[in-house]
């Protein structure tokens, strides 16, 4: 059996087994259908508890990994496409910074092994705002999705009444988009809590099929709510689509008023959940809708976490 615990590392076991069975099941260790060893076999190879070989086995099958049969034990499933995804897509961006950096790849893996045993970085708990409940999620999941943190996520409504609350504030930075930095700066300055500005830009997709689009083309920009139509508008300013004609729109108006400020558009420009709305509304099944969900700037993720490693490093400094 190719799995080893070191009872002496800072991972917990149930993590070191877990992540080396779904390593095994990515690269065809364990192959599809293959039967595991038993609860009590494992455990008993490995000398642990079997609870913990348990816990392993439940968030397995959770995770669409594994799969129980009654009476017979715990088979291989072929492994979920968003893990194969997420793992080749965290290996090529580390292998193409490493290149952008000059660094061999040889260097890259010694390093990595090196620090194998390294303890993992706790996550850092911040701040999130945004004006919109769609894009709060959105840019609090891209930021969990890639750096070690912890998102409180705030309406920026909402703001005021959660800094009123009694206790100190918890989070090392807080963090939002540049439509906003100023007002979330206002707020969170008598608190000394540094507030972070990110750019939400435009993705490449919908900037290229407007690019596309014949000169003179009327576009519709519609957004969830004023706030929210504004700030798609403004992410596409400076993108070069001189040869177009906007015009905006928002789902919150009345049905009608709706349809009625998009009826003589080529092409409607929105998020992804507008679009659907739209599509509840009944506007015309021939229209196209270029879906625009703003992500945030890879440059600007980087530089949050060089400031998190900075604080984490003062942080360990002063302990």
């Amino acid at each position: 059996m190719d799995l080893q615990i070191n009872s002496k590392s800072h991972v917990p076991v149930h993590l070191q087994l877990g992540q080396q069975i779904k390593h095994l099941i990515m690269t065809g260790g364990f192959e599809v259908g293959d039967r595991l060893p038993s609860i009590r076999a494992m455990a008993g190879f490995l000398r642990i508890n079997r609870n913990t070989v348990a816990r392993v086995f439940s968030d397995l099958e959770r995770e669409g990994f594994v799969e129980s049969r009654r009476g017979s034990g715990m088979y291989v499933l072929e492994p979920p496409v968003h893990a194969v995804e997420m793992k080749d897509d965290v290996v090529a961006r580390v292998i193409d910074l490493a290149a952008a950096q000059g660094l061999p790849v040889e260097d890259l893996a010694y390093a990595l092994l090196a620090r194998a045993g390294a303890v993992p970085r706790e996550k850092t708990k911040i701040l999130f705002v945004e004006c919109t409940r769609e894009e709060l999620d959105q840019f609090s999941d891209e930021l969990e999705g890639q750096l070690p943190v912890e998102a409180e996520r705030v309406l920026l409504e909402d703001l005021p009444g959660r800094l009123s609350e009694p206790g100190e504030p918890p989070w090392a930075l807080a963090v939002t988009t540049f439509f906003h930095v100023h007002e979330v700066q206002d707020l969170m300055e008598s608190l000394g809590v540094e507030t972070v500005a990110l750019l939400a830009e435009a993705n490449l997709e919908s900037l290229r099929r407007l690019t596309d689009l014949p000169p003179g083309t009327t576009v519709g920009v519609v957004g969830w709510g004023q706030t929210c139509m504004e700030n798609l508008s403004r992410s596409l300013e400076g993108a070069g689509l001189d040869h177009l004609d906007f015009v905006q729109a928002n789902v919150d108006d009345d049905a009608e008023e709706v349809l009625g400020a998009l009826q003589n558009v080529g092409a409607v420009v929105c998020a992804s959940i507008t679009a659907r709305r739209l599509r509840e509304l009944g506007v015309p099944d021939d229209l196209e809708i270029i879906e625009e969900d703003r992500t945030l700037d890879k440059g600007g993720i980087e530089m949050l976490g060089r400031m998190l490693r900075q604080l984490s490093g003062t942080t360990r400094g002063t302990e």
